[in-house]
């Protein structure tokens, strides 16, 4: 009986040391994946670290920072608040109201949150490649993803070609094919990985045996999280200018949650600067977690703020943690971490239910209903500089594009909200809140100078489950008509909802 317990407590104690070492190197790929484009300063330092007409928002606030942080201009900044109505939403017949944050018009070659994300990314890795020629530089994401299309695209405005790889497919939805045809039509090496295996021994490779580098999914780390403090201190600057009042409540979809932990890290630096911005003792920041894993864990354990997140990478307390370590050591006068954490605590609002949340990459019922206003929305606020000729000329709609991957499942929150408030309201002249969108789904569907549809034929015809995939994924959108079907589609049925670029 004695050697019975006794095996059964060698057992358990090499069980435990094979989760410890499962979980340590785990850890380490992680941590090794964050850093793999990591900040490095710019090529030659500044002339004068305070100026006025600095573009970058991080830097105007900031210096300090300039000759620690390398960055490119990518995007045309600020993207512009509008104002948007949508009719008949309340009681009464009235007019639900609510503020945009148009980061869908930060490019005319391709707009979204993640051109803030890949200013810092992009130029330290183009100071690698002249250190490295040979180096390859890899986006990992699904077959829809943002992230690839964005990475794709800059990459290629600032010299590099980035090799995306698609290691899973998402659900079929025209929105989703269409980012894939876009990354075809410019041609980039691309690389298919069916098996988790397979897809980590491509990371592995490239993370620990060559000078490639893995750009992390979503763009998660801390080059790609100052990108979106950025993002916030304009948006203060915006508000403290009078474009739109004060907020109470910003609403944003969490994919990687990147963008979430860089406004969560923004509004505290707001605050500690002084900045006239999120003042309101009940401002708080609503997100909608678009991974039904990460939406099950939180509901479950409460993973986003959870103390032992702090060492995980890839989650918003270990981006609290490592964005306000560098901010201190390049001069920040106060330690962000704290502070983000207590506000996230209570001041981050996380709708995780299920029939929110869905399937990764596709809509749900709440989504679709709330996405059917798009049709209806009105918009009014200024146009950026690049559409003020081609949106009269091509009679371009500028009503946003509300994708069932991402921005619609928040802006179905935000409608809610909206009647909510409206039914609750017992006098008519009670202060509403103001709610404002960060659009981060971008309105520019770019079309490269590649033959995209060819290229789509021949891999749809080595791959069944890529042709199921892109015949199943419908419109959903009113506005957004389009159709994919192979292998006896026509390119004409989709590309009218491309715009051609020329990079």
């Amino acid at each position: 009986m004695v050697n019975h317990w006794m095996w059964i407590s060698i057992g358990a104690a090499v069980l435990v040391a094979i989760m410890c070492i499962c979980i340590g190197l785990m850890l380490f790929v992680l941590t090794a994946l964050y850093d793999s484009i990591g900040p490095v300063p710019p090529p030659t330092l500044p002339a004068s670290t305070e100026t006025d007409d600095e573009p970058c928002a991080l830097f105007r606030h900031l210096p300090f920072l300039k000759p620690h942080l390398a960055w490119t201009p990518l995007g045309d900044f600020p993207t512009p608040i509008h104002r948007a109505r949508l009719p008949n939403l309340l009681s009464s017949g009235r007019a639900g109201t609510f503020f945009l944050k148009r980061e869908d018009l930060a490019s005319p070659f391709y707009g979204g949150n993640k051109v803030r994300t890949l200013q810092h990314q992009l130029a330290s890795c183009v100071l690698h490649h002249a250190m490295h020629p040979e180096a390859r530089f890899l986006v990992v994401g699904s077959s829809g993803s943002n992230q690839n299309v964005a990475a794709v695209v800059h990459g290629r405005r600032v010299g590099l070609a980035v090799h995306p790889f698609w290691p899973m497919h998402d659900k079929p939805d025209l929105d989703n094919t269409l980012n894939f045809l876009s990354i075809l039509s410019f041609n980039p090496p691309i690389q298919y990985h069916n098996t988790t295996f397979h897809t980590w021994r491509a990371i592995l490779r490239s993370l620990f045996f060559s000078t490639d580098k893995v750009f992390p999914m979503g763009g998660h780390n801390l080059l790609g999280i100052l990108g979106q403090v950025g993002g916030v201190l304009e948006l203060a600057e915006q508000i403290r200018r009078g474009d739109m009042p004060d907020v109470d409540v910003l609403y944003v979809a969490a994919g990687s949650a990147c963008t979430l932990t860089g406004l969560v890290l923004g509004v505290c630096l707001c605050r500690h600067l002084g900045l006239p911005a999120f003042r309101s003792p009940t401002f708080e920041i609503a997100a909608v977690p678009i991974q039904p894993e990460i939406a099950r864990l939180e509901r479950r354990l409460g993973v986003f703020n959870a103390a032992w997140t702090a060492f995980v990478p890839l989650t918003p307390r270990y981006g609290f943690r490592r964005v306000a370590r560098f901010l201190m050591q390049t001069g920040l006068d106060v330690n962000l971490e704290p502070l983000a954490v207590a506000f996230f605590g209570s001041h981050v609002r996380l709708v995780t239910d299920a029939d929110l949340v869905g399937k990764y990459g596709a809509h749900t019922t709440r989504s679709l209903a709330a996405a059917a206003f798009d049709s209806v929305m009105e918009i009014d606020g200024p146009l950026p500089a690049w559409m003020e000729s081609t949106t009269t000329k091509e009679g371009r709609d500028v009503r946003p594009w509300l994708c069932g991957h991402f921005v619609a499942k928040v802006f179905a929150m935000l409608v809610e909200d909206l009647i909510d408030e409206d039914e609750g309201c017992e006098n008519a002249r009670t202060k509403k809140k103001t709610r404002l969108l960060w659009q981060t789904k971008s309105l520019v569907q770019p079309r490269g100078p590649a033959d995209e549809w060819s290229r789509f034929v021949e891999l749809t015809a080595a791959s069944k489950g890529l042709a199921t995939w892109a015949n199943k994924g419908h419109a959903h959108s009113l506005l957004r008509r389009g159709r994919v079907h192979v292998p006896d589609g026509r390119p004409e049925t989709y590309q009218g909802l491309m715009t051609s670029v020329n990079i």
